[in-house]
């Protein structure tokens, strides 16, 4: 007999393939990519052909997702201060209130036993997906973005917060004082995990120590918000946005945590979600539906009123305050295996938060092109590229590597052009060039003070068409841009030229 380690291993191999297919897929015909093995989950579990059996060692890795995706989203994604203006409070009261009121209503209507446990994932925002989400659009850095985020991750922590209460509401006062005791101390002990980390890495000369040391504090502080009733997941967020400078002197290190989080984890996470699902029929379908219309109806209404309160665009806040789809799902997923709630409404939920995070961000893509963009494009594959009119991204060779770093680091790319004094470009460091330095010496080090990699240069009249097979041949992360005289007009990213034409 196969033992259960053994036929995890071929579980996970066949999780993670079919994740990565259903992402690619999904974002080819431009749908949210996330939602993919989600639903490539309910095929594969007991919902559709019982292919993958669920059992511990399955539960315990794909769990791990959020965790690493919620890390990463405090750690580069937005500029979080810690400080909420008092609209940004009431609106938080507003989003709150109204979805949960009307999903405890509906729910107890429907005779459902433990409608308190189940109205918070349902009723809930969820900031993982709205990263994407933000991202989709390049709002990631701006003001209106960061006011909606801020929104939703208060609205997530309340939810964290009242999910734990419910669990046990005769525990209200203890539940309380180890919550809080769990952010105090993420607060005041995050102070000192730079100059941890720091020392660490300068004291051992072991390979990859820093990767190792960033890995062993999320893990340690998910164990401890777990035993303290905390969303391990939220902690994990909280970390990230205190080693947020850390992490942008060290680009190669976010490049790891990267291939770690969307390679592996966060891909078998989603798909594992789909897994719980059981068998799908008209019934559960069209309950999914109907509770997608009654949570979406409420959460866009609370949106409506407090846009006025945080001063954004009603439509984009009503829809970007909607998204759903990670730590919701991770909470229903918890209510399930602690046994608040059973398959059948954990089925049903499930199918509804994974309609709202595939419809909603169709949605608010729709109305920020509408309501922020004046003019829609529309690009072709045969028009000259200096007409997408990208930014360009460059350093000159007296900027330092420190320079270098933030620059790489605020437009998330894997390498930056170097110019002269003429604009010339001279060639362009990676990511991987910065790795092999002691971090110590960026301040001193100019950028051609070290050896540039060639760099592939075209002409402003090149074709986008032309621009996409000269990434295929050189398989470089940049393309200079010149005119005639050989000067930088702008630098492309194969990325983000991608995500440029898809969006627009």
């Amino acid at each position: 007999m196969v033992s259960l380690i053994v036929i995890s291993l071929a579980y996970l191999g066949i999780m993670l393939i079919c994740a990565k297919i259903a992402e690619e897929a999904f974002r080819r015909i431009g749908l949210i990519t996330f939602v993919g093995p989600i639903l490539a989950g309910i095929f594969l579990g007991s919902g559709v052909f019982n292919i993958i059996k669920l059992n511990d060692i399955i539960s315990f890795i794909t769990s791990l997702g959020i965790i690493f995706l919620l890390f990463l989203a405090g750690a580069e994604e937005f500029e979080f201060e810690g400080k909420f203006s008092i609209n940004v409070f009431l609106s938080l009261i507003l989003e709150a209130s109204v979805p949960f009121s009307i999903t405890v209503f509906i729910l107890y209507f429907m005779h459902f036993s433990n409608y308190l446990i189940l109205a918070v994932p349902l009723a809930m925002s969820s900031a993982g997906p709205l990263t994407r989400m933000l991202m989709d659009v390049g709002l990631t850095s701006s003001k209106v973005g960061n006011t909606i985020f801020n929104q939703v991750i208060l609205v997530e922590i309340l939810f964290v917060v009242l999910f734990v209460i419910f669990q046990d509401i005769n525990q209200l006062l203890i539940t309380i004082i180890e919550v809080s005791l769990v952010l105090v101390f993420i607060l005041i002990f995050g102070r000192f995990i730079s100059n941890i980390l720091e020392k660490i890495e300068s004291y051992f000369k072991v390979r990859e120590i820093e990767f190792a040391s960033i890995i062993t504090l999320i893990l340690i502080l998910g164990y401890f918000s777990s035993i303290y009733k905390f969303n391990s997941a939220i902690a994990a967020f909280f970390l990230g946005i205190l080693l947020k400078d850390y992490l942008k002197d060290r680009p190669e290190l976010l490049e790891r945590l990267h291939a770690f989080t969307y390679g592996f984890f966060e891909p078998l996470f989603f798909l594992g979600i789909g897994l719980y699902v059981s068998i799908v029929n008209l019934n559960i379908i069209a309950l999914s539906i109907l509770l997608f219309i009654i949570i979406i109806s409420s959460k866009i209404i609370a949106g409506f009123i407090s846009a006025r309160l945080v001063d954004v665009e009603p439509k984009v806040n009503a829809i970007a305050t909607s998204v759903k789809g990670g730590v919701d799902s991770s909470l229903l997923l918890t209510a399930l295996t602690l046994g608040y709630i059973n398959n059948l409404e954990y089925s049903f939920s499930i199918l509804s938060i994974s309609i709202s995070a595939l419809i909603i961000p169709i949605i608010f893509q729709k109305v920020y092109n509408i309501k922020i963009k004046d003019i829609k494009i529309k690009i072709k594959l045969s028009q000259e590229i200096s007409n997408l009119q990208i930014k360009p991204l460059y350093v000159t060779c007296n900027e330092s590597l420190r320079e270098v770093i933030s620059k790489i680091t605020e437009r998330g790319v894997r390498g930056i052009v170097v110019v002269n004094d003429d604009m010339r470009p001279l060639g362009y460091i990676s990511v991987q060039t910065l790795l092999e330095i002691d971090p110590e010496l960026y301040e001193k080090i100019k950028a051609c003070e070290i050896t540039l990699e060639e760099v592939p240069i075209e002409y402003e009249r090149v074709k986008v068409i032309d621009i996409l097979r000269k990434f295929r041949e050189t398989e470089r992360p940049v393309i200079a841009i010149v005119n005639n005289k050989g000067e930088l007009i702008t630098t492309i990213y194969e990325r983000e030229l991608m995500r440029f034409l898809i969006s627009i």
